[in-house]
């Protein structure tokens, strides 16, 4: 057991990668608030400080900047990790294979986002307390936590698994690659749910459209929520509800799965 994981070997590890890739993580963060701080400057200069910026906005760009900075965590924190020279120092490093995963787990969905949201934060603050005729009202005022953030984060860290995912099997062009394969899925996505709109499921989707209804690919999970779902036919529903196991279900298993596999039997 203390092979596959022990908690004191793993907390070294946490504590020694985290102090390692710490500058690279205040860079990403120090990159967003210098975004924002652009921004306020951008008004004073352009708009002579008479336009401002809603704290809603601005709560809306933090949000964005904790998102985006955990799908890239994996490309910026962990790129060496399996190249064929720079990665052999991480395998040699006395923990096991899990300890290693989970390290890299914490750090990219847990530790940048987290500080990146409140370097952000801390900047929109500093800002509107200095010049709130410009930041109208405080963005952590704005912020919410609620169940729309909760699925949004839901969606990215599915997102950021499968980034993970691409970041330990591709070793050459990795960010190309994987934003061409997730375009490809997403192709594949589009032309699939085409083909069951205007085929297999033409009469459920008729119903919507009487409703004046549009579903945007991002937002098929709402359709349940819809007052006339129950009107549409069993195998529409069985087809929905399986999709929805297999995105939020089955989909995170294989990327976590498959990265911790990939690491266990990853070549130098």
């Amino acid at each position: 057991m203390k092979e596959f994981f022990n908690i004191n070997r793993f907390f070294k590890l946490v504590q020694k990668e985290s102090s390692e890739r710490f500058h690279m993580m205040l860079k990403i963060a120090a990159i967003f608030g210098a975004l924002l701080a652009g921004y306020w400057l951008s008004i004073i200069v352009f708009s002579y400080g008479e336009s401002t910026s809603i704290a809603s906005s601005r709560a809306s760009f933090i949000f964005f900047a904790a998102m985006l900075s955990m799908l890239i965590a994996p490309f910026n924190l962990y790129k060496s990790y399996n190249h064929k020279k720079g990665g052999i120092d991480y395998v040699l490093l006395p923990a096991s294979v899990m300890e290693k995963y989970l390290s890299m787990l914490i750090n990219c969905v847990i530790l940048l986002p987290v500080f990146t949201f409140c370097t952000v934060l801390l900047t929109d603050t500093i800002i509107t307390t200095v010049t709130p005729q410009i930041f109208n009202g405080y963005a952590i005022s704005s912020l919410n936590l609620g169940e729309k953030f909760a699925k949004g984060y839901a969606e990215a860290l599915i997102m950021q698994l499968g980034f993970i995912y691409c970041n330990l099997l591709f070793r050459k062009y990795k960010v190309t690659k994987t934003l061409l394969s997730t375009i490809g899925l997403y192709i594949v996505f589009a032309m699939t749910l085409v083909f069951l709109v205007t085929v297999v499921f033409k009469e459920d989707f008729l119903i919507m459209e009487k409703m004046n209804i549009n579903i945007s690919i991002d937002k098929i999970s709402d359709i349940s929520k819809l007052e006339e779902f129950g009107n549409f036919s069993a195998l529409f529903k069985t087809l929905y509800y399986t999709s929805q196991i297999f995105f939020y279900g089955v989909l995170p298993a294989w990327f976590l799965f498959g990265s911790y596999h990939r690491m266990k039997t990853l070549q130098y």
